[in-house]
């Protein structure tokens, strides 16, 4: 038939297909392997499955049961039933007990093997299409102490980076990191260490978060004699540090207090926890400092056989969030879907291995099927 066919028509019906039957027409025949493997395809089928699952978006979910003692990923859409679209094999083993998950974007998956012991190891994964590629080794700074990173897009360069901050033992307990910059397209690291900022991003329950073209931290800086809680940017395509202010109840708290980013649609919200309570701060409107507004607050101890250990995320579908808690009873780690609105909670029948868990927003795309491995 498709001799038939003038090949913009063909270009056209291929770019509506999903994934999994694009993945089989590459074995039909050599032009229509090169088209779909073709840079610009990719790109285009990706803009056009950006907009079609706007709404209805899918959730990755790492969750690592004891027995046996692996990295399990399920993927999920993101509605009222919370149901299982596919569970991703991870092709790759850590050296750690389990990888940490940096971010995604664009169907990639950034995993970092430094949990317990920093490898120094990078992965891009793309679950959709069953591939991935280990990233070249950073420099390795003298005396490191700690390190943070950060993986999004550069649009104008159509490429994806990861930024790397290492902030030295000599150092420790002040803004002064070295920092890498490392570009999918060139496959290498460069240093930008003279773009570094004043801003401290603490060792222990860092998160980061990649909306509107930049990378988001919760950092803190000296400001006199006290410290003060910011969200830390990094523009991918600019390459440059900004600061947006935080709530004055978030940004007075002592930096060594848990405070972690994610995404709320396409803006962000900032998770807070302290011994007795887990609240979460959404900033309704991007880059406006005004409409940070507190939308969740829940008791860590909800009865005395359930536990709240996180707050996961946001749900864009509902207005809910996903939470983590442990059943004393059972013994177990669940997740569960909490209305703020009506302080009800719904068990969504997955079990976890509690502080290992770990939720973000997955695209399916055809990202890395024009790379090498």
């Amino acid at each position: 038939m498709s001799e038939h066919l003038p090949p913009e028509i063909i270009t056209q019906i291929l770019l509506r297909l999903p994934i999994k039957s694009l993945l089989q027409c590459t074995s039909i025949c050599k032009s229509w392997n090169s088209l779909i493997k073709h840079t610009r395809f990719i790109n285009n089928h990706l803009n056009l499955n950006l907009d079609k699952t706007s709404n209805s978006p899918l959730l990755l979910l790492r969750h690592c049961p004891k027995d046996p003692t692996r990295e399990l990923y399920s993927l999920h859409s993101d509605n009222g039933s919370f149901q299982e679209h596919s569970k991703p094999e991870l092709p790759v083993q850590s050296l750690n007990e389990c990888f940490r998950i940096v971010g995604s974007c664009n169907g990639l998956i950034l995993l970092s093997d430094d949990y317990l012991t920093d490898y120094n190891m990078f992965v891009l994964w793309n679950p959709s299409i069953r591939k991935f590629i280990t990233l070249a080794k950073p420099h390795v700074p003298k005396s490191p102490h700690h390190s943070v990173y950060g993986f999004g897009f550069d649009s104008k360069k159509n490429d994806y980076k990861v930024v790397r901050l290492v902030y030295l033992r000599q150092n420790e307990g002040q803004a002064c990191p070295e920092i890498e910059l490392y570009s999918l397209n060139s496959g290498s690291w460069k240093s930008i260490t003279s773009a570094a900022p004043s801003y401290l991003i603490a060792q222990n329950f860092w998160a980061q978060v990649f909306v509107n073209g930049a990378v988001h931290w919760v950092a803190s800086c000296k400001k006199g004699n006290c410290f003060r809680n910011v969200v830390l940017s990094f523009d991918m395509s600019n390459e440059t540090f900004q600061e947006i202010e935080l709530p004055e109840d978030l940004a007075c708290e002592l930096p060594t207090k848990y405070m972690a980013i994610s995404a709320a649609g396409k803006s962000i919200c900032v998770k807070h926890f302290d011994q007795n309570r887990h609240t979460m701060w959404v900033m309704r409107e991007y880059g406006v400092v005004e409409s940070w507004e507190k939308q969740v607050s829940v008791d860590v101890h909800v009865t005395p056989n359930f536990r709240v250990l996180q707050v996961l995320g946001c749900r864009k579908n509902n207005g809910e969030f996903l939470l983590e808690r442990y059943d004393h009873g059972r013994r177990i780690g669940e997740f569960i879907s909490h209305d703020p609105k009506n302080n009800t909670n719904e068990c969504l029948g997955i079990h976890t291995d509690p502080g290992y868990s770990c939720i973000v927003y997955y695209t399916e795309s055809l990202v890395l099927l024009d790379k090498t491995s």
